[in-house]
């Protein structure tokens, strides 16, 4: 199959990461695939790295002639947009062919209802969601419209040995809608029953954002049981310090990185229930799901990997075998490609 990827956002995300990956995987499966970002994007570089043909666009629109006719010389059969710019690019690149439009959409904002979204919509051969909550917005926007939930995967780590200390890991930019606060809130709470627990936040953060949660620390009494570790040039090796995975989010999380890290890693994890976050724990099987927001449930939570020893170990191993089983690169590539296939059979021969 020639598939052509275009993701058109200038900075990496995770649409991004999902467009890349799954790019890559359909690849290595075989299939002749195209990438187009934006010109200096570093999604077109990093696609260059993994041996896609990549390509940056300037101004798509004022060479949208030029790009039609390298759609049809190289072949292209299917074009999947990744972003609503992408999407109507997609749609007129495809217009009075017979190349298929898929829009993924892994993005937390309500899909948008208007007379021009829905008339893209009538010209697409289906859509794929990140998540279950985006599929049901999908189905109520475009009724009639096929929409398949197709979940992300990473590419398998080895399992992680678990540390016997009780170290709680947060991964992801130091940004408010990460819940580090809410996660200080909870320390600062279990650290009365359980003084041995300690936290190690792992990511990047503007030098004032940082400042702003250093004084949070010190505010909530945290110094020496919280730790940053900045940006980790190596996330394997800052998992492996860690017991426990965490997922504070007060929002967001259209797809989860940190989440499917953690899990492959062999990880238990506690999530805050907003976005993919239900649909990747599997409640008391490998973690609890918590509401956003709130301390006083993530302690509560948090506390039940210390009174009991055994159940990190326990539901670690149960994390990586869900992940291995739906979240790896394998049913994300093998999945993507049954939508493609279902909607290429549809089209007049």
């Amino acid at each position: 199959m020639k598939i052509l990827q275009i993701e058109g956002e200038p900075w990496d995300s995770g649409i991004a990461h999902y467009a890349l990956t799954l790019s890559a995987q359909l690849q290595r499966l075989g299939h002749e695939v195209y990438f187009w970002g934006r010109a200096g994007s570093p999604l077109v570089d990093a696609a260059q790295r993994v041996g896609l043909r990549a390509r940056g666009l300037k101004r798509p629109w004022s060479s949208l002639h030029g790009l039609r006719a390298q759609v049809r010389a190289s072949g292209i059969e299917l074009i999947n947009a990744h972003t609503g710019s992408s999407h109507a690019l997609a749609a007129a690149l495809a217009a009075l062919t017979t190349v298929a439009v898929v829009r993924t959409r892994g993005d937390v904002r309500p899909v948008a209802g208007h007379p021009l979204a829905r008339l893209l919509a009538r010209r697409t051969g289906g859509f794929i969601a990140a998540n279950s909550v985006i599929a049901r917005d999908l189905v109520a926007t475009f009724p009639g419209s096929e929409v398949a939930t197709v979940f992300q995967g990473i590419e398998a780590p080895p399992a992680l040995p678990l540390p016997m200390a009780c170290v709680f890991g947060v991964l992801g930019r130091l940004d408010p809608v990460k819940g580090h606060e809410t996660l200080m809130e909870a320390a600062a709470l279990l650290r009365k029953a359980h003084p041995e627990a300690r936290f190690l936040a792992v990511g990047a953060g503007s030098p004032p954002r940082r400042a702003q949660l250093e004084g949070r620390v010190r505010s909530l009494g945290l110094e020496g049981v919280w730790k940053f570790a900045g940006f980790a040039a190596d996330v394997p090796a800052e998992l492996a310090r860690c017991r426990v995975g965490v997922v504070a989010s007060i929002g967001s999380e259209a797809v989860s990185r940190a989440a499917l890290e953690w899990m492959a890693a062999g990880r238990s994890l506690v999530a805050t229930s907003v976005g993919c976050l239900p649909d990747l724990v599997e409640e008391s099987v490998t973690g609890f799901l918590v509401p956003p927001g709130n301390p006083e449930p993530l302690a509560r939570a948090l506390a039940r990997f210390l009174d009991q020893s055994a159940l990190a170990e326990r539901m670690g191993a149960a994390g990586r075998r869900r992940y291995e089983n739906r979240f790896s690169l394998k049913p994300f590539g093998d999945e993507t490609l049954k939508v493609y296939e279902r909607i290429l059979a549809r089209l007049p021969s």
